[in-house]
């Protein structure tokens, strides 16, 4: 019987790491079968994609409303596939909500079940969502030493393996190319953005990013301005937005998002990942957020921690400047913008700051460290050759 896998992931994040982790399973078992959730890149790298529930990710209360009904038939159809053709593995890539349900359905069925990139309730201080996850999942693969340290206190079957985004540094010709396409002058400053993959991300976000541009080349008139696409599907919604705000911007689909950070002076993004892989490479960034009003009360309440960027909660301290709610806003992006593409000693202790964050991400090497205890969890790896 062909070996199988059951791939699972609903966020463009997600997508990426489970793309990179697809193609680690399968030069290792080219007879693997991978089926699952995911979205262009999975399915890119060999994914059979039962499911793309991408466009409906969100962060909130209300926000996520409008993928209720689509999440909920993907999960039922899922719980099929699991009864009907018994995976050898179940592995959750990101994605809490919809992924601790599975994985409590392929526990009772008796499919093993991994975490690639867990659920953070640790970040957050929410200890009974990180007991949760521990009893649901047969394996935690953890790419924090904070975070392996929470689940195992919390009875979780924890493994340490770094962080993926170690192995996703591009190489120099990759950069250069992006350079070349996007015709950048290195002698002039620029600054990328990055408003997020939801749509409600982008909404809430590009709009003040682009008139904090505006208010920066007042200021500095050969400022470059350089924006990546995060999914093809986000392009139309996209363009709507800088229509309201006009001016020389360079639109990149397609290029790696950490290579459009290593051309930049600065960074502009939406909280999240972003600001890891912006640490990664060692370029400033400034980190920017906007919920519902609701969300955001609740979630003062609720967060037992200071900080909402992984940099300055790994580090515990202010490396990357975090923008939230109300000072989202265009004034104090520009101006934060205009701090860092001005000031070196500003920058150089940010830079500093970054690489104190990324010293504590473990060593390159995560992927295929987490792809081999995958394989062995799901009585996969290949067997090591008898010594006569």
């Amino acid at each position: 019987m062909t070996p199988r896998l059951f791939l699972s992931a609903g966020e463009v994040s997600g997508d990426i790491h489970g793309a990179n982790l697809a193609r680690e399973l399968l030069a290792r078992r080219p007879d693997l079968r991978l089926v699952g959730w995911g979205s262009h890149r999975m399915q890119a790298a060999g994914v059979e994609l039962l499911a793309d529930l991408t466009p409906f990710s969100a962060v909130g209360l209300t926000e996520h409303l409008p993928g209720l009904k689509p999440i909920s038939l993907a999960t039922r159809e899922a719980q099929r596939y699991f009864a009907e053709t018994r995976p050898d593995a179940l592995v959750c890539i990101d994605y809490q909500g919809a992924n601790m349900v599975l994985a409590q359905a392929a526990q009772s069925l008796g499919i093993p079940t991994a975490y690639y990139i867990a659920p953070q309730e640790w970040i957050w201080g929410l200890r009974g969502g990180t007991r949760k996850v521990a009893r649901a999942l047969d394996l935690i693969l953890c790419i924090f030493e904070k975070e392996a340290e929470a689940y195992r206190e919390a009875g979780g079957n924890v493994r340490f393996i770094g962080h993926p985004l170690l192995d996703m540094i591009p190489p120099t010709a990759v950069t250069d190319a992006v350079a070349r396409h996007a015709g950048l002058d290195p002698e002039k400053p620029t600054v990328a953005l990055f408003p997020g993959s939801r749509p409600m991300e982008i909404d809430r976000l590009l709009e003040p990013m682009l008139e904090a541009c505006l208010r920066v080349r007042a200021e500095i008139p050969d400022l470059q301005v350089v924006m990546p696409v995060a999914t093809p599907d986000l392009a139309a919604r996209m363009q709507a937005l800088i229509s309201r705000v006009p001016q020389p911007l360079t639109v990149l689909a397609d290029a790696p998002g950490m290579a459009v950070m290593q051309l930049a002076d600065v960074v502009l993004a939406a909280s999240g990942t972003t600001i890891l892989e912006a640490a990664v490479v060692g370029t400033p960034v400034i980190a920017s957020y906007r919920v519902s009003k609701l969300a955001g009360f609740v979630a003062r309440r609720l967060l037992k921690i200071p900080y909402v960027t992984l940099p300055n909660i790994m580090a515990d301290e202010l490396i990357v400047p975090e923008l939230l709610q109300q000072d989202a806003c265009a004034e104090r992006m520009a101006s934060e913008l205009l701090a860092l593409l001005r000031d070196p000693e500003r920058r150089k202790a940010q830079i500093e700051g970054l690489n104190r964050a990324r010293a504590l991400l473990g060593q390159p090497g995560a992927v295929s460290r987490g792809a081999e205890a995958i394989l062995e969890l799901a009585k996969l790896a290949p067997e090591s050759p008898t010594l006569a």
